[in-house]
């Protein structure tokens, strides 16, 4: 199925079922803030390897996780383990990058273009981050969009076996209790387990996510 090449100066994507098999839908375009919530509203996302066009993708299956069904971390799993919240972003990202801007994708995993856009959403109130650390050492953490009740995570950092899976256990359950109703995790990740990852048909992720974005 051939792809869509996107306009800069319109913003419009076509429906996410034309995906490929792969699920890629469209190149191109930009990475403008107006731009990125438009196509996660319809549940598409940005993600492109080196020297690459940006690219555009809605896979089939989609990956979530129901905040309300993640059990919070145990405690003694978080002695001594210091959780904010948009605290350190700037931190976050760059462990993000040194850990894994690395071959194949090299600089392309976190791309200085995307920190930019991260940081206009961040400072509108749109991109969070969730920290964990323990006496000033990173644990993990995540960063990612909130848009109406649905929460995109872009990045879960991991900095040592179970920092990933802690960090999303923590925004689970801050996310259940302010009535989110799901974390997209877009794909499957290794910085997470022991948590069962809910694999949904592209179509059914869409009326759902369509649902999870109203205002």
């Amino acid at each position: 199925m051939p792809f869509f090449q996107l306009n800069e100066n319109d913003l419009s994507f076509p429906p996410a079922h034309f995906a490929d098999e792969q699920g890629m839908i469209a190149v191109g375009g930009d990475l403008s803030v107006k731009r990125v919530l438009a196509a996660y509203r319809q549940g598409i996302f940005f993600w492109f390897g080196p020297m690459d066009f940006i690219k555009w993708w809605s896979p089939d299956p989609r990956v979530l996780v129901y905040p309300t069904e993640v059990a919070p971390p145990a405690p003694e799993q978080m002695e001594d383990i210091e959780v904010t919240f948009d605290h350190d972003l700037e931190g976050l990202l760059c462990a993000i990058q040194e850990k894994e801007n690395q071959p194949p994708m090299g600089e392309n995993w976190l791309t200085e273009e995307m920190i930019n856009l991260y940081r206009e959403l961040h400072q509108r109130g749109i991109l969070h981050s969730l920290e964990l650390k323990r006496d000033g050492a990173w644990i993990g953490g995540i960063c990612g969009m909130a848009i109406g009740k649905a929460f995109f995570a872009e990045y879960t950092y991991a900095a040592t076996e179970d920092g990933g899976t802690l960090a999303l256990r923590v925004l689970a359950r801050q996310l259940a209790d302010q009535g989110y109703t799901l974390i997209d995790l877009q794909k499957e990740t290794n910085q997470v387990n022991d948590i069962d990852l809910q694999e949904l048909s592209r179509m059914a992720y869409l009326d759902l996510v369509r649902e999870a974005c109203q205002p």
